[in-house]
Protein backbone atom coordinates (compact mmCIF):
# COMPACT_ATOMS: atom_id res chain seq x y z
CA UNK A 1 0.00 0.00 0.00
CA UNK A 2 1.34 3.15 -0.51
CA UNK A 3 1.17 6.91 1.31
CA UNK A 4 -0.82 8.51 -1.60
CA UNK A 5 -3.20 5.09 -1.57
CA UNK A 6 -4.45 7.33 1.64
CA UNK A 7 -3.96 11.28 0.72
CA UNK A 8 -6.27 13.79 -1.09
CA UNK A 9 -4.20 13.10 -4.45
CA UNK A 10 -4.76 9.49 -4.34
CA UNK A 11 -8.66 10.07 -5.22
CA UNK A 12 -9.44 9.44 -8.55
CA UNK A 13 -12.68 10.96 -10.26
CA UNK A 14 -15.17 9.54 -12.48
CA UNK A 15 -16.97 11.52 -15.01
CA UNK A 16 -20.74 11.59 -14.85
CA UNK A 17 -20.86 10.06 -18.53
CA UNK A 18 -18.93 7.02 -17.45
CA UNK A 19 -21.57 6.77 -14.48
CA UNK A 20 -24.19 6.74 -16.23
CA UNK A 21 -22.63 4.22 -19.12
CA UNK A 22 -21.73 2.18 -15.62
CA UNK A 23 -25.22 2.57 -14.26
CA UNK A 24 -26.92 1.32 -17.79
CA UNK A 25 -24.87 -1.79 -17.99
CA UNK A 26 -24.76 -2.50 -14.28
CA UNK A 27 -20.56 -2.75 -13.96
CA UNK A 28 -18.11 -0.99 -14.44
CA UNK A 29 -15.65 -1.19 -17.76
CA UNK A 30 -13.85 -3.92 -15.86
CA UNK A 31 -16.95 -5.95 -15.38
CA UNK A 32 -16.57 -4.91 -11.34
CA UNK A 33 -19.55 -3.87 -9.19
CA UNK A 34 -19.84 -0.53 -8.12
CA UNK A 35 -21.63 1.40 -5.29
CA UNK A 36 -23.17 5.20 -5.39
CA UNK A 37 -23.08 6.40 -2.10
CA UNK A 38 -24.78 10.03 -1.77
CA UNK A 39 -23.92 11.89 1.15
CA UNK A 40 -25.79 15.10 0.98
CA UNK A 41 -28.15 15.89 3.92
CA UNK A 42 -31.28 17.54 3.21
CA UNK A 43 -30.68 18.22 -0.53
CA UNK A 44 -31.19 14.60 -0.93
CA UNK A 45 -34.69 14.82 -0.81
CA UNK A 46 -34.73 16.35 -4.25
CA UNK A 47 -33.43 13.92 -6.59
CA UNK A 48 -30.58 11.00 -6.62
CA UNK A 49 -28.80 8.78 -8.54
CA UNK A 50 -30.81 5.73 -9.20
CA UNK A 51 -29.91 3.18 -6.51
CA UNK A 52 -26.92 5.29 -4.97
CA UNK A 53 -27.64 5.06 -0.88
CA UNK A 54 -27.52 7.84 1.14
CA UNK A 55 -25.06 8.27 4.29
CA UNK A 56 -25.15 12.14 5.01
CA UNK A 57 -21.56 13.33 5.44
CA UNK A 58 -22.63 15.12 9.04
CA UNK A 59 -23.36 11.59 10.18
CA UNK A 60 -20.49 10.11 8.51
CA UNK A 61 -17.80 12.57 10.01
CA UNK A 62 -18.73 12.22 13.47
CA UNK A 63 -20.38 8.50 14.07
CA UNK A 64 -17.64 5.77 13.39
CA UNK A 65 -20.10 3.30 14.02
CA UNK A 66 -22.04 4.22 11.05
CA UNK A 67 -18.67 4.32 8.52
CA UNK A 68 -18.30 0.90 9.88
CA UNK A 69 -21.86 0.11 8.97
CA UNK A 70 -21.41 1.46 5.36
CA UNK A 71 -18.24 -0.78 5.27
CA UNK A 72 -19.78 -3.84 6.11
CA UNK A 73 -22.54 -3.09 3.55
CA UNK A 74 -20.53 -2.71 0.97
CA UNK A 75 -18.48 -5.83 1.41
CA UNK A 76 -22.11 -7.74 1.64
CA UNK A 77 -22.51 -5.89 -2.28
CA UNK A 78 -19.38 -7.67 -2.80
CA UNK A 79 -20.36 -10.68 -2.18
CA UNK A 80 -23.86 -9.94 -3.35
CA UNK A 81 -21.84 -9.83 -6.87
CA UNK A 82 -19.30 -12.79 -5.88
CA UNK A 83 -16.06 -10.05 -6.04
CA UNK A 84 -13.49 -9.55 -3.88
CA UNK A 85 -13.59 -5.89 -4.54
CA UNK A 86 -15.94 -3.09 -5.61
CA UNK A 87 -16.33 0.74 -7.18
CA UNK A 88 -17.30 2.48 -4.54
CA UNK A 89 -18.31 6.36 -5.92
CA UNK A 90 -18.78 8.97 -3.45
CA UNK A 91 -20.55 12.58 -3.76
CA UNK A 92 -22.39 15.10 -2.62
CA UNK A 93 -23.98 18.57 -4.54
CA UNK A 94 -20.50 19.35 -6.02
CA UNK A 95 -18.48 17.36 -4.98
CA UNK A 96 -15.94 19.39 -4.10
CA UNK A 97 -16.34 18.99 0.10
CA UNK A 98 -18.69 16.18 1.18
CA UNK A 99 -18.04 13.81 -0.95
CA UNK A 100 -14.29 13.96 -1.47
CA UNK A 101 -14.11 14.31 2.85
CA UNK A 102 -16.27 11.22 2.72
CA UNK A 103 -14.37 9.50 0.26
CA UNK A 104 -10.86 10.24 2.43
CA UNK A 105 -12.38 9.23 5.58
CA UNK A 106 -13.54 5.81 3.99
CA UNK A 107 -9.75 5.36 3.16
CA UNK A 108 -8.87 5.99 6.32
CA UNK A 109 -11.39 3.75 8.03
CA UNK A 110 -9.68 0.94 6.02
CA UNK A 111 -6.89 -1.33 7.56
CA UNK A 112 -4.27 -2.12 4.87
CA UNK A 113 -5.78 -5.68 4.25
CA UNK A 114 -9.20 -3.84 3.45
CA UNK A 115 -7.68 -1.24 0.90
CA UNK A 116 -6.98 -3.25 -1.93
CA UNK A 117 -10.84 -4.51 -1.29
CA UNK A 118 -12.20 -0.77 -2.33
CA UNK A 119 -11.54 1.36 -5.74
CA UNK A 120 -12.53 4.74 -4.17
CA UNK A 121 -13.73 7.36 -6.70
CA UNK A 122 -15.22 10.86 -6.43
CA UNK A 123 -18.36 11.84 -9.42
CA UNK A 124 -16.84 15.20 -10.82
CA UNK A 125 -18.91 17.88 -10.32
CA UNK A 126 -21.65 16.01 -7.76
CA UNK A 127 -25.13 15.98 -8.00
CA UNK A 128 -25.26 19.71 -9.07
CA UNK A 129 -23.51 18.67 -13.09
CA UNK A 130 -25.64 14.61 -12.92
CA UNK A 131 -29.04 16.54 -13.00
CA UNK A 132 -28.28 19.11 -15.36
CA UNK A 133 -27.28 16.25 -17.83
CA UNK A 134 -29.51 13.15 -16.55
CA UNK A 135 -31.71 14.91 -14.32
CA UNK A 136 -34.82 13.93 -16.70
CA UNK A 137 -33.54 10.49 -17.21
CA UNK A 138 -35.62 8.33 -14.92
CA UNK A 139 -33.57 5.31 -15.94
CA UNK A 140 -30.57 6.92 -13.84
CA UNK A 141 -32.02 9.86 -11.45
CA UNK A 142 -34.60 9.09 -8.88
CA UNK A 143 -37.03 11.80 -7.37
CA UNK A 144 -36.12 14.28 -9.37
CA UNK A 145 -37.74 17.69 -8.78
CA UNK A 146 -36.62 19.67 -11.32
CA UNK A 147 -37.92 23.28 -10.23
CA UNK A 148 -35.79 22.81 -6.80
CA UNK A 149 -32.74 22.71 -9.56
CA UNK A 150 -33.30 25.77 -11.31
CA UNK A 151 -31.36 28.52 -11.11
Amino acid sequence: MSISARSISGIKYVDAAQLYQWLKSGETSLSQPFQVIDVRGSDYVAGHIKGCWNYPYKRLASDDTFMRQLIERLYQACKDADSDSINVVFHCAQSQQRGPAAAMKLLRELSDNELDNFNVCVLRGGFNHWQDVYGDDSTVTEDYQPDIWSW
